[in-house]
């Protein structure tokens, strides 16, 4: 038989194959294995979002970044000019410290790269995070740093802390049982800075963000004040964007391009995979919908705060 021949046949037989294997009793029982463990998954300890950034930005931060050209195209940034901004958006943060001989504890640390810019100026720096694959790496790059795997609001530690800091991490925190920890850390005199969004949204709607009037409520009955603000919205949109054109440009074609390969090459699997996909494509739509720059300026602010009691 002609080896063209052959390869007919062979692949004739594939689907065939494929189904026989696919109906095997012992991987059909390790699927469903799998599926068990894979509901015991916590995202707080697995990030693949931010480790998916980590990766592709190379200075350990893994906050939008502070653009002063808030103008700027998208097309005309870079990767390195993104780092940039992260490192602008880090510089800005640390300006309102102060003092050197108080320990800050830097809520929500992601993978380090603040509090490593703090320990370079000299600033005594603890981390927290509950994230375990985060802190593992923090810890392993910077031993000399001290950290909590916890919650903020579940720290608990004899230890005061001159500044408390959050970057891009409050919106995760319950809100009262936050301020409550925070009365508990800090010393008379001692400041929090936070930097995050809010949401500005109204009524009963879903929010992503804490709500700014009643963050501003608590701080109030507990004692703190505002001393400085800062809406820093625009400035972090072409982070935004940039990520935006590369999802528009690059990834959907992609997965275009990969569907109807898939539809070419192995129409039956296309076909048998048609709810699996649509429901992939749903959840991609929805992460993807997090960074429409429109949605964000109309349901959000971005803001500096400073708060001290």
């Amino acid at each position: 038989m002609p080896i063209s021949d052959q390869r007919k046949q062979k692949s004739h037989r594939r689907p065939t194959s494929y189904f026989i294997s696919l109906l095997n009793p012992v991987r059909i029982f390790g699927a469903l294995q799998f599926h068990r463990k894979q509901k015991k998954y916590c995202k707080v300890s697995h990030d693949q979002e931010l480790r998916f950034y980590s990766e592709m930005l190379s200075n350990d931060m893994l906050h939008y970044g502070y653009f002063e050209n808030a103008d700027i195209e998208p097309e005309k940034l870079s990767f390195n000019d993104v780092e940039n901004a992260q490192l602008n958006y880090a510089e800005k943060l640390i300006s309102h410290l102060s003092d050197k001989s108080l320990t800050v504890l830097d809520i929500g640390c992601g993978i380090g790269g603040i509090a490593n810019l703090m320990n370079q100026k000299g600033f005594i720096v603890d981390v927290l995070s509950p994230n375990i694959s985060q802190l593992n790496y923090v810890k392993k790059k910077h031993p000399e740093l001290q950290a909590y795997n916890v919650k903020f609001e579940e720290l608990r530690t004899d230890k005061k802390y001159g500044t408390l800091l959050n970057a891009e991490s409050f919106q995760y925190i319950d809100m009262n049982k936050g301020f409550a920890k925070a009365d508990e850390l800090i010393i008379p005199g001692g400041r929090w800075v936070i930097c995050d969004y809010f949401s500005i949204k109204t009524g009963d709607e879903k929010m992503s963000g804490r709500r700014f009037e009643d963050f501003e409520k608590l701080a109030g009955e507990h004692g703190w004040k505002i001393i400085y603000q800062e809406d820093i919205t625009r400035n972090v949109l072409p982070t935004l964007k940039f990520v935006n054109m590369y999802i528009t440009r690059i990834v959907n074609p992609l997965l275009f391009y990969l569907e109807n390969k898939m539809l070419v090459k192995m129409a039956w699997l296309h076909h048998l995979t048609h709810e699996i996909r649509e429901s992939l494509n749903k959840k991609l739509r929805k992460e993807f919908s997090k960074i429409d720059t429109t949605a964000f300026l109309a349901e959000k602010k971005y803001l500096i705060l400073v708060l001290t009691k």
